[in-house]
């Protein structure tokens, strides 16, 4: 716990003079153009996959999983295994690079480790005549449990300084995106009762994606004393808008 605080105290410290703008913008601001070029790249990718897949008949039966239509073509499972074989070695070279480029390596390498898990392998699931094999949908709220252990068992890593700082981006990367889809759906049952999904993703997008840029911001331009807090700050930030866009263009 003490390793943790530590941590926390020399990157984050509330109470100095102001910091001079320029870093808070060039580090904290700035980096948000980066990672958005390159998610608009992998996701460019992604969908260049399936688009060549289009046509080819699908590796298992398509059916219902957790309440959605799986899509199971040979280029979705291609690009699974592409995403997860080249977001560890990002992951690999991001583990002893400096802070710059670690950051970018990580977050490039988080976000394949995503796609890779979050995003394609629900979808070969293996149904049967009694039960369904299936990996995980991490994105609902099946997955709830699997949230809680997460992040316990990142605390955990942290607390006990696990990570260098590129496997660090990489992992936290990987977890706010995950968190960023998780809070949309997996969070809905709590509401469906009350209120229809697309409300309650534009609730959700509003409510959750303001205040954690609003969160990150301030930290960002007050208590923020390193590059790499800042940096911290600039990963926030881009979930923050991740969770607004996704909840307001229900995409």
């Amino acid at each position: 716990m003490m390793k943790a605080y530590k941590w926390i105290r020399n990157h984050f410290r509330f109470g100095k003079p102001a910091l001079p703008l320029q870093p808070a913008l060039k580090e904290g601001i700035f980096p948000l153009l980066g990672m958005l070029l390159i998610t608009g790249a992998l996701v460019a990718l992604f969908a260049l996959f399936l688009h060549l897949g289009r046509d080819m008949e699908p590796v298992i039966m398509p059916h219902v999983d957790d309440g959605e239509l799986v899509d199971p073509s040979p280029m979705r499972l291609a690009y699974m295994l592409f995403a997860f074989v080249l977001s560890l070695v990002f992951a690999h070279f991001a583990d002893r690079r400096d802070t710059m480029t670690a950051f970018w390596l990580g977050y490039a390498g988080g976000t394949m480790f995503w796609q890779s898990l979050g995003e394609c392998s629900w979808h070969f699931s293996i149904p049967g005549e009694d039960y369904l094999t299936c990996f995980p949908h991490i994105e609902g709220p099946s997955a709830l449990l699997m949230v809680v252990v997460c992040l316990v068992l990142l605390f955990y890593c942290f607390r006990r300084r696990a990570f260098s700082w590129g496997v660090w981006i990489f992992v936290l990367t990987f977890i706010g995106n995950w968190f960023g889809h998780f809070i949309h759906i997996g969070s809905y049952p709590l509401a469906s009762a009350v209120m229809e999904e697309q409300t309650w993703f534009h609730w959700v997008g509003w409510v959750v994606g303001v205040l954690t840029m609003l969160v990150a911001l301030v930290l960002n331009f007050t208590a923020a004393r390193s590059r790499k807090a800042r940096l911290c700050c600039c990963l926030l930030l881009y979930f923050g808008l991740g969770i607004l866009i996704t909840g307001v263009t229900g995409l």
